[in-house]
C-alpha cells in the first residue's frame, strides 16, 4: 500500500482512529492491572503494556498529523465523532462527543509523545518496586483522562477528563502512601484542586444557564448576544479551575508537595499532563476570554507574579526535585502572561516547548537520584558528570533550554511571550502605573527578571549536581538503559524544537492568535522592536548563566558564607514567602478548629446525646410495658375491667 493509498484509507476510517486514541490507554490501564496476577518477575510486563498503549495513541495522532490539512488558513481539518446522547435536562441538552483541530491536536501529540517516553522511562525507574501493576495502571488511566480532557468536544466532557486528572494524580502523588508525608501530599493537591474545580462547576452552570449549551461552538457563536457582566462572572469561575489545575496564585501551593510521588509521576503532571489543562481550557475558550478584558488582564498580573514568586523560591531550594518544581509553577506563570496578553499561540508554543525540556530534566533529575541511592539533595551531588555523563548531557540540554539560551528551544517560545506582554493591546499595556509605566512595560519587566532568575537557578542546580568533587556516600551509577534511550530521543525536541516554529502545525494555530501576532518568524526578526527585546532577553539569560557560574566555582565559599548569614527561618526565600504558614493559620487551622467544635459539641454534644436519650426512652417505656406482660390470666381481666372502668367514666364525664 503506497502513501496515497494509506491516506485514502486513513481518511474513511479517522472517527475510529480517533476513538483508538482514546481506547489504547484506557485498554492498557485495564491489561496492566491484570498482570498483577502474575509472579513478581512477570509484572514487569504491565510496564511495557503501559509502553505500548501509549505509543498507540501517539502513532494515530501523528498519523491526524500527517494525513489531514492543517493548512494556516486557519486548520479548517477538523475530525469528530459522536459517541452517544449524555445529558437531556430542560432546556440542556449535551452529548458525548470528541473533536479533533490543529488545537487539540497539538496537545495530543505532546501528551502522547512526551507520555510515551516517560512510560519507557518509568520502566527502569520502577524496576524494584512491587506494585508496578498498580502504578502503571494508574500512569495509563491519567493518560487516558488527559486525552478526554483535550479531545472533549463542550466542557461537560472536558469536565469529566478534567476530574479525572485530578483523581489519577492523587492516586500516583500518594503512590506510596505508606509514608504518611506522601499520602499528605496526595491529600493537598485532592483538596487544593477540589477548591479550583468548585469555581469550574460554577462557571459551566452560568454558562449553561446563559447560552442553554455547553459545546464550543455553541459558546462561540453566543458570544455576541451574552451580557458582558455574565461573560466576566463565567471567565473568572473558570479562571479559578485554571489556577487550580495550573497552579497559579493563590492555588499554587499543591504543585511543590506532588514530589512526594515517584519521579516518572512528577515528569508526566509537570511536563505534558494535568498542570497544562488549565493553559488549555482558557486557549480553547479563547473567544469567551477575548470578550473579557478585565479577566485577561487578571491573568496577565496573576501569570507575571506566579512566575516571579515561583522563580525567586527555586532560587535557595536544595532538592532537586523542588527546583524543578518551583520551575513548573513559574514557567505556567509564562504561559498565563501570554494568555492575558491574548498570545493564545504563544501560549500553546511554550507549552509545547516547556513539555519537551521540563520532561527531560525531571527525567535526569531521577536519574541522578536512582544513582545515588535515592538521595535528593543536591549538596550531597557533586562530580557527576564523570560516572553519570548520559545523564549529565541531558540535563545540560534541559538546562540549556530552560534559560533561554540562543538557539535553545525556550529562547523561542520566552522571547515571543516577552514580545507579546510588551505589546498588549489597550486593555492592558494601554493603561500606566502612576503614568509612569505601562502595564505591558511592567509585566514585561517582570518576565525579564524572571527569564534572568531562571538562568540562575537552573545553572546553580547544574553546578552543584555535575561539577565539583563527590560529595555522597558510596560511587554513583549510571541509569538503566531504558531510562538513558527515553531521555536521548528527548533531547534533540527540548534543544531544536524552537527553530520550528513555522511548521504546518504551529502555523494552523493562528486562529488563537491576537491579530497583530500574526507574523511569521522570518517578518518578527525583521523587527526591530522584536529584535531588541530579544538580545535583552539573551543577556539576562546569559548574565544569569555567567553569575551561578562565578559564584559556585571562585566564590563557593562566599555563597556558603552568604547563605548562613541569614538563619532559614527568617529568609523570605528559604520559607518559600510564608505561604503555606500563611494557608495554615488563616485557613486550615480555623476549619481544623471548626471542625473539631462541630465534632464534639454538636455532633457528640447534641446530635449523638438526643440519639442516646431517644434510645433510653424507648428502652424505659419498654421495660415499663413489659411489666404489664406477664402471662397470668388474671392480670389480663384486671387490666380489661380497668380500662372499662376508666372508659365508661370518661363516657360520662364528657
Amino acid at each position: 500500500m503506497n502513501y496515497g493509498e494509506l491516506n485514502q484509507w486513513f481518511l474513511r476510517e479517522q472517527q475510529w482512529a480517533l476513538l483508538l486514541i482514546l481506547a489504547a490507554p484506557l485498554a492498557g490501564a485495564l491489561f496492566s492491572y491484570c498482570t498483577i496476577s502474575l509472579g513478581p518477575r512477570r509484572q514487569m510486563l504491565a510496564g511495557w503494556i503501559a509502553v505500548c498503549a501509549a505509543f498507540v495513541s501517539f502513532a494515530v495522532s501523528v498519523c491526524f498529523w500527517l494525513f489531514l490539512d492543517w493548512s494556516a488558513e486557519g486548520g479548517a481539518a477538523n475530525s469528530g465523532v459522536f459517541l452517544f446522547p449524555w445529558i437531556a435536562a430542560g432546556g440542556l441538552h449535551l452529548d458525548a462527543a470528541l473533536k479533533l483541530d490543529s488545537l487539540s491536536l497539538t496537545m495530543i501529540l505532546t501528551v502522547t509523545g512526551v507520555g510515551t517516553l516517560i512510560h519507557l522511562y518509568a520502566i527502569g525507574y520502577m524496576a524494584h518496586d512491587h506494585s508496578k501493576p498498580r502504578f502503571f495502571s494508574y500512569f495509563n488511566l491519567f493518560l487516558f483522562f488527559m486525552l478526554l480532557l483535550v479531545l472533549a468536544d463542550n466542557l461537560g466532557l472536558m469536565f469529566v477528563g478534567w476530574e479525572g486528572v485530578g483523581l489519577c494524580s492523587y492516586l500516583l502523588i500518594g503512590f506510596w502512601h505508606q509514608q504518611m508525608p506522601n499520602a499528605r501530599a496526595g491529600q493537598k493537591a485532592f483538596v487544593v484542586n477540589r477548591i479550583g474545580d468548585a469555581g469550574f462547576l460554577l462557571g459551566m452552570f452560568l454558562l449553561a444557564a446563559e447560552v442553554g449549551s455547553l459545546d464550543f461552538d455553541a459558546v462561540q457563536d453566543q458570544i455576541a448576544y451574552l451580557n458582558p457582566w455574565a461573560i466576566e462572572a463565567a471567565c473568572m469561575l473558570l479562571l479559578l479551575g485554571a489556577v487550580g489545575k495550573s497552579a497559579q496564585i493563590p492555588l499554587f501551593v499543591w504543585l511543590p508537595d506532588a514530589m512526594a510521588g515517584p519521579t516518572p509521576v512528577s515528569a508526566l503532571i509537570h511536563a505534558a499532563t494535568m498542570v497544562t489543562a488549565g493553559v488549555y481550557m482558557i486557549v480553547r475558550l479563547s473567544p469567551l476570554y477575548n470578550a473579557a478584558p478585565a479577566v485577561q488582564f487578571i491573568i496577565l498580573a496573576l501569570g507575571s507574579l506566579t512566575a516571579l514568586l515561583a522563580a525567586s523560591i527555586a532560587l535557595v531550594q536544595y532538592d532537586i526535585k523542588k527546583v524543578l518544581a518551583y520551575s513548573t509553577v513559574s514557567q505556567l506563570g509564562y504561559m498565563f502572561m501570554a494568555l492575558g496578553a491574548g498570545a493564545y499561540s504563544y501560549a500553546m508554543f511554550h507549552l509545547v516547548t516547556h513539555a519537551f525540556f521540563k520532561g527531560l530534566l525531571f527525567m535526569a533529575a531521577g536519574a541522578v537520584i536512582t544513582g545515588c541511592r535515592h538521595e535528593q539533595d543536591m549538596r550531597r551531588f557533586g562530580g557527576l558528570w564523570s560516572p553519570m555523563w548520559g545523564t549529565f548531557i541531558a540535563y545540560l540540554a534541559g538546562t540549556y533550554a530552560i534559560a533561554g539560551l540562543p538557539l535553545g528551544s525556550g529562547a523561542y517560545s520566552k522571547e515571543a511571550i516577552l514580545w507579546a506582554v510588551y505589546t498588549a493591546p489597550d486593555t492592558a499595556a494601554g493603561l500606566t502605573l502612576f503614568n509612569l509605566v505601562s502595564w505591558g512595560g511592567l509585566f514585561w519587566g517582570i518576565g525579564l527578571a524572571v527569564a534572568f532568575l531562571t538562568a540562575c537557578y537552573m545553572t546553580r542546580s547544574l553546578v552543584l549536581t555535575f561539577f565539583g568533587s563527590y560529595r555522597g556516600e558510596g560511587e554513583a551509577s549510571e541509569s538503566s538503559a531504558t531510562m538513558l534511550v527515553a531521555m536521548a530521543v528527548l533531547i534533540p525536541p527540548a534543544m531544536f524544537f524552537g527553530h520550528s516554529r513555522g511548521i504546518p502545525l504551529l502555523e494552523s494555530l493562528r486562529p488563537w492568535a491576537r491579530q497583530d501576532l500574526l507574523l511569521s518568524q522570518s517578518e518578527l526578526m525583521r523587527d526591530d522592536l522584536y529584535r531588541a527585546l530579544e538580545h535583552i532577553a539573551l543577556f539576562a539569560a546569559g548574565a544569569g548563566v555567567v553569575l551561578m557560574l562565578l559564584a559556585y566555582s571562585i566564590g563557593r565559599g562566599f555563597m556558603m558564607r552568604l547563605g548562613n548569614c541569614i538563619p532559614e527561618r527568617i529568609n523570605p526565600l528559604c520559607c518559600k514567602w510564608w505561604v503555606d504558614e500563611l494557608y495554615e493559620y488563616l485557613i486550615v487551622r480555623p476549619l481544623a478548629f471548626t471542625a473539631r467544635v462541630l465534632f464534639f459539641a454538636v455532633d457528640r454534644k447534641l446530635i449523638d446525646r438526643s440519639i442516646d436519650l431517644s434510645a433510653e426512652i424507648a428502652g424505659a417505656s419498654g421495660q415499663m410495658l413489659g411489666l404489664l406482660h406477664t402471662g397470668r390470666i388474671g392480670h389480663y381481666l384486671l387490666i380489661m375491667l380497668a380500662g372499662l372502668f376508666f372508659g365508661a367514666a370518661f363516657w360520662l364525664v364528657f
